[in-house]
């Protein structure tokens, strides 16, 4: 399949790669309506999305994935989701952000306040679709702290959360972990640095994990960046102005959509059907209220 060229003549258009019908999966029922993957402009970079089309939708969902590192191993239940949804009459957006996966951009480039620009920006795309349906924001991991940060700004109907941090600190401090407990595989005792060493390297050079480059400045700006949502047993915050929240925690059941160890996943696609059906349900309780 040849990929289209992005174009940089309109901030909001949406050029589509060749379209095509994907065989149907296991867990649908009906055969999967058209997805359509191509690229948005915003600010001089293009944002990657696919648009998984639905027929006579009920409602819309920005699927708001996770940080950069956990892309590739999410990525077969991330899609999966997406396709149970389309299925069922809920049109969906994924996508990846500035500087990670087939986005454009540069990821030792990019801030939280750039990657959340990318939610706000798609979700007000998706909306103006058809602003009689409403929109729901769901994130996962680190998307979900960006969808609680931008449904906080007034943007979206409904809110999803799985496996929410309380900051992006959280997200950051798991990665550069993950990264000691390899080194201190192959090493000796003697050679091992404490978690401390790592930070202060922070200020004179990036630390390189699982592919991306994590500057000082990024994970300064994780300290502050936090999420705006009250406990999970207190939903109801004033901004929320009475609009539907669910904040899910995920256990490593849910693996590779979350860590299943503290090196690596239990499973690459497992059966997460009982998940997808459980919020499949809420999402048509709440498309109904």
């Amino acid at each position: 399949m040849r990929l289209a060229k992005p174009q940089s003549n309109h901030v909001c258009q949406l050029v589509y790669l060749v379209p095509q019908v994907l065989p149907m999966l296991t867990d649908c029922d009906t055969e999967n309506p058209l997805e359509q993957a191509g690229y948005l402009e915003l600010s001089g970079e293009h944002l990657y999305t696919v648009l998984h089309g639905a027929t006579n939708p009920v409602a819309r969902v920005l699927l708001i994935g996770p940080f950069a590192s956990e892309r590739a191993y999410s990525y077969i239940p991330w899609v999966r989701w997406a396709r149970f949804l389309a299925a069922r009459r809920v049109e969906v957006l994924r996508f990846d952000y500035r500087g990670v996966g087939e986005s454009s951009g540069i990821f030792a480039d990019m801030t939280f306040d750039n990657w959340r620009e990318d939610v706000e920006f798609l979700a007000n795309w998706l909306k103006a679709r058809s602003r009689d349906l409403p929109l729901i924001l769901h994130g996962l991991e680190f998307g979900a702290l960006m969808a609680s940060k931008t449904f906080a700004g007034d943007i979206g109907d409904a809110l999803l959360t799985w496996a929410a941090p309380p900051n992006a600190n959280e997200v950051l401090r798991a990665l550069i972990l993950r990264r000691i407990a390899a080194e201190h595989t192959f090493r000796g005792v003697v050679g091992r640095k404490p978690f401390c060493d790592y930070i202060q390297r922070l200020d004179v050079e990036p630390i390189e994990c699982e592919g991306y480059q994590l500057s000082g400045r990024l994970w300064r700006e994780s300290l502050e960046f936090e999420t705006p949502l009250l406990a999970l047993d207190e939903p109801n915050s004033r901004w929320a102005r009475e609009r539907p929240m669910r904040l899910l925690p995920l256990d490593k059941r849910a693996a590779p959509l979350v860590k299943g160890s503290t090196m690596g996943y239990l499973s690459v696609n497992p059966d997460l059907s009982g998940l997808f059906i459980d919020n499949l349900g809420w999402i048509t309780k709440t498309v109904a209220l």
